[in-house]
């Protein structure tokens, strides 16, 4: 059995351990020869907030100032992700031959990586874990987990030590 490897999304918030993350995955790129596709999902305001200041802005006023920070914050997300790809790039041995795409939505991360994956068909999802503690994760669950659980594709798991 042969293992074809032709595109590759990694899910990455902008943390720390998101550089380490995103060199694995161009490194696997390159091993691949694969299209690297690089995401990040900025979460949405909790519903109950938004109503509240719709309350005291009015929904409109909301709905533009909402609408033109969404555009501006993913505008300055974009660049960030372009920065870490461009450093980590600079650090490989290889040149990766596609250059990795970029993409930034809001939304729930889980359902929104799930979707990004479908639409570009990837062959593979790459995802950092976090070390928060058993406490956090009993609270808040874990996207890596929700993933792999809901997900046919192959997933690999970055953890934070990897390339430090």
């Amino acid at each position: 059995m042969s293992m074809e490897i032709n595109r590759i999304l990694v899910a990455k918030d902008l943390s720390r351990e998101s550089s380490r993350v995103i060199r694995y995955a161009l490194e696997l790129g390159c091993k691949f020869d694969a299209q690297i596709h690089v995401l990040h999902v900025m979460p949405t305001i909790d519903s109950s907030v938004l109503g509240m200041l719709a309350l005291t802005m009015g929904a409109d006023n909301l709905a533009k100032i909402n609408a033109l920070n969404e555009v501006e914050l993913a505008e300055k997300t974009r660049e960030q992700l372009h920065g870490i790809i461009q450093e980590e790039a600079e650090l490989m041995k290889e040149e990766a031959v596609h250059p990795p795409k970029v993409e930034v939505h809001h939304g729930e991360p889980v359902l929104m990586i799930l979707d990004v994956a479908d639409r570009l068909n990837v062959d593979m999802i790459v995802l950092g874990s976090h070390s928060k503690g058993k406490l956090h994760y009993a609270f808040l669950g874990s996207v890596a987990e929700k993933i792999l659980n809901k997900t046919h594709r192959v997933v690999t798991i970055v953890p934070p030590q990897v390339g430090g």
